[in-house]
């Protein structure tokens, strides 16, 4: 009993007397170990780079291109979601509330950097047990809307090449992604058409964005994506639905 006392408390004493150096060098060696766990269809790979015992650089390797709705939304919103993730693990909360500075530099296609900036730690979501949803538990509603605020804050966002706007992306009470869309005038008349909405789910089924939607978010619980298309005023003119099973 003497010798397992002691050997604990000298494990402690050691953890305690990690310098400040340290830490931050096990942080980054935890966050590359874990990295392919961020991997996905677009992010190709993700780094962490100790400057010092004061920053940590991450930089993500990916297929998006600046100025292409999807790229410019998803990518504004990695800081907050990866300042989340960092805080979540006891490490990375401790080195946070140290004063480490984590900056955060996205590559898109061709190495041409698309953003390059630091986490602001007091602008995150203290309530997103990001290690819990890491583990396997699906976040209720309430949370995914929470998740959601880091893209929301970055709305609205214009597709450039048909004026359509999405204005919110949210989680209803039945964990479905809604992703609220004003059109322009010029649409109405071709939405009011009955059967558009066959039209429109075909096409976006052809595309594939759709499945990759699903599959970067299949650890949110989420079941269905849905699409409300509404007036510059808010009244829906048309509601496209896609299941799981229909993407996939």
């Amino acid at each position: 009993m003497k010798k397992l006392l002691f050997a604990v408390m000298t494990s402690l004493l050691l953890l305690s007397c990690q310098s400040k150096k340290d830490k931050v060098q096990d942080f980054v060696d935890m966050y590359n170990r874990s990295s392919s766990m961020i991997a996905t269809n677009q992010i190709k790979s993700t780094k962490a780079t100790a400057v010092s015992e004061n920053q940590v650089d991450i930089s993500l390797e990916t297929d998006y291109e600046k100025g292409d709705m999807e790229s410019d939304l998803v990518t504004s919103a990695l800081p907050d979601l990866i300042g989340q993730a960092i805080r979540s693990e006891k490490l990375g909360k401790e080195l946070f509330e140290s004063g480490v500075q984590f900056n955060i530099k996205v590559y898109g296609k061709n190495s041409q950097v698309i953003l390059s900036q630091p986490i602001d730690d007091k602008k995150l979501s203290k309530d997103v047990d990001f290690k819990a949803i890491a583990k396997g538990e699906k976040p209720d509603s309430k949370q995914l809307n929470t998740i959601l605020e880091s893209f929301n804050k970055n709305l609205p966002i214009v597709d450039a090449s048909t004026g359509t706007k999405i204005t919110s992306i949210k989680a209803d009470a039945e964990n479905n992604l809604v992703y609220t869309c004003e059109v322009p005038d010029s649409f109405k008349t071709a939405l009011a058409v009955e059967g558009t909405e066959k039209a429109m789910k075909e096409a976006m089924l052809q595309s594939g964005e759709i499945k990759q939607v699903f599959a970067q978010t299949s650890v949110l619980g989420i079941n269905h994506i849905k699409y409300l298309y509404v007036d510059k005023n808010g009244k829906v003119l048309k509601e496209v639905t896609i299941t799981k099973e229909e993407a996939m």
